[in-house]
């Protein structure tokens, strides 16, 4: 209220807090059972969203503290086992054990497993027999190589045992001759060389109480009439025809025969002073 006057006085009137109820539960004014029916459903209706933001609010919270609780408990169930005590069992004996291994290795060396047998069998079946294949192909070379080169000596043997006299193969063969063949007759041995053109030459050894001079008495000039030649070379003393030639050496009377002109006077005197 406003007076005029010395001075103005103002009136001031305290706001407080309204009490009107919601207008959705405002009804229009009736009885007092009305009103009182509406204040109890707008109670009901709070009380049901408090509890239901109650609630949400708890099972989050449960879950935060599952996730945050759920890795310590299964570790610690980890741990738990872990921690377990075995069960006590009772101890084998010392014979228990020797006869446990034995029977253990004996099925093992006895009774292969079928991935041992499976791993094995390829290499076994394969490389073992290449292998075998190899070492027999070189042996073979080996004995025939073997044989080769001491079949010219085993052969002048055996006819050494058939003739009773001692031979002597020649150090010396011509090129492109090599043995063909050695036969014994009484107390002769006769050795014969082949060259692959075709071409021979027979060497025969026999006991002789001969000389030179007496082979060319009776031998050389019976036999060869005047068409030979004289060499003397090393000691010995070599008569040559065109396709026969005659010496003595150390009780042995050795006799040459080839085909005509096919040996050199060379290679006769070289393969004289060889025996």
């Amino acid at each position: 209220m406003n007076k005029s006057g010395s001075g103005t006085i103002t009136a001031h009137r305290k706001v407080g807090q309204s009490t009107t109820l919601n207008r959705k539960y405002v009804q229009r004014p009736g009885s007092k059972d009305s009103r009182e029916k509406v204040m109890e459903e707008y109670r009901a209706e709070q009380l049901a969203k408090r509890q239901a933001r109650a609630a949400e609010i708890n099972r989050r919270n449960a879950e935060r503290l599952a996730g945050k609780q759920r890795a310590p408990r299964v570790v610690a169930a980890v741990r738990v086992q872990k921690a377990a005590p075995a069960p006590a069992a009772n101890k084998p004996s010392a014979s228990e054990l020797k006869e446990a291994a034995i029977k253990k290795a004996l099925k093992t060396v006895e009774e292969p497993t079928e991935e041992k047998t499976l791993k094995t069998s390829p290499k076994f079946g394969l490389g073992r027999i290449i292998l075998a294949l190899g070492c027999a192909t070189v042996s073979i070379l080996a004995i025939a190589y073997l044989v080769n080169i001491n079949m010219p000596e085993f052969s002048l043997r055996v006819a050494a045992m058939q003739s009773g006299i001692d031979p002597t193969y020649p150090n010396y063969v011509p090129a492109g001759y090599s043995q063909n063949g050695v036969s014994a007759e009484g107390e002769k041995i006769s050795m014969t060389f082949r060259h692959h053109s075709g071409n021979t030459f027979t060497l025969s050894e026999e006991k002789s109480s001969w000389d030179s001079t007496t082979l060319l008495n009776n031998y050389i000039k019976p036999e060869f009439k005047e068409n030979y030649s004289t060499i003397r070379e090393h000691g010995l003393t070599v008569y040559i025809t065109p396709s026969a030639a005659a010496w003595v050496n150390g009780g042995i009377a050795y006799k040459l025969t080839f085909d005509e002109n096919s040996l050199t006077k060379n290679q006769i005197i070289s393969l004289a002073t060889s025996l």
